[in-house]
């Protein structure tokens, strides 16, 4: 078996489709069967079952995907470093929304001036990142939500608080049930680590609530609430200019604390070079100034 097998195996586990797989890889359909039939044939296993002219993967395919994405990932990587071997890598980064919103190009900025390393930026909810670092398609996520795949690693960084903010003040702080008896809730899109942990302490209390908004762009939640079409659960961090501004108010809420962590996550055998070390150690820099301010 051959990398390129690998390479081909994956294109069909991921389209479920050996059409579809011989298009992505622009060679013809014979030639994605033959590559398949003949890892089959060379370890004595099923890979796919073929149903209703339609492809199941086996659980002897979920396990070959797992390595062949370790397989191909470390040679992309081995290739970019020999490719680049006269200057830095290209470190490749995800992050979540409110991480890129507020604190990502601070951090970057630092890289870039300190260090001179080279990188690029995926924004998108905490599941799509964790899929895409899993995938070998990043070298690291700096991530709000929590992180369920066990072949990567994660370690806390910097604590976040959600707060609840809408367009008119309370004279008094209330509990959620009085939130979401008073307002709609404007929430981010399914995917999302805010959303999860929002609608986690929803379920943990039994707090009926109707849902106004959903959307993936946290700006326009902002402007939904400072509209007054409802109440907005999100960041301290991407409220508190509002807030500052007098745009929105924090409603202060008795029977609950959002707590979370923005986390680092990156696949357990990644090869940590000095720009991925680099990132790490400007990430935890930043958070303990960040403290120090707040303290």
């Amino acid at each position: 078996m051959t990398l390129r097998h690998l390479e081909i195996f994956l294109a069909v586990y991921d389209q479920q489709n050996m059409r579809r797989a011989a298009e992505k890889l622009y060679i013809s359909q014979p030639t994605v069967s033959e590559a398949v039939r003949e890892i089959e044939e060379e370890y004595g296993v099923l890979l796919f079952e073929r149903l209703n002219h339609r492809l199941f993967v086996t659980t002897a395919g979920e396990n070959l995907a797992v390595y062949a994405r370790r397989l191909l990932g470390l040679f992309r990587e081995m290739e970019d470093v020999l490719n680049t071997s006269a200057q830095r890598p290209i470190l490749r980064i995800g992050a979540t929304l409110t991480v890129g919103t507020c604190i990502l190009p601070e951090i970057l900025q630092r890289m870039q001036e300190d260090e001179r390393t080279p990188s690029t930026v995926i924004v998108e909810n905490t599941r799509s990142i964790e899929e895409l670092v899993a995938r070998g398609e990043l070298d690291i996520g700096f991530v709000e939500g929590e992180i369920s795949r066990k072949e990567l690693a994660t370690t806390p960084v910097m604590e976040d608080p959600l707060i609840a903010v809408a367009a008119q003040p309370t004279p008094q702080p209330i509990t959620l049930e009085d939130l979401c008896r008073r307002y709609p809730l404007l929430m981010r899109e399914p995917g999302s680590g805010t959303r999860a942990m929002v609608e986690s302490t929803l379920q943990q209390k039994g707090v009926p609530y109707k849902e106004r908004w959903v959307c993936s762009n946290t700006q326009a939640l902002l402007r939904a609430a400072e509209a007054g079409l409802g109440a907005a659960i999100l960041s301290r961090l991407l409220a508190q200019e509002a807030i500052q501004q007098k745009k929105l108010f924090e409603i202060p809420l008795t029977d609950c604390a959002m707590n979370r962590s923005f986390r680092l996550v990156w696949h357990k055998d990644k090869f940590q070079n000095p720009s991925f070390q680099c990132f790490c150690r400007l990430c935890r820099e930043y958070a303990v100034e960040k403290k120090k301010t707040e303290a």
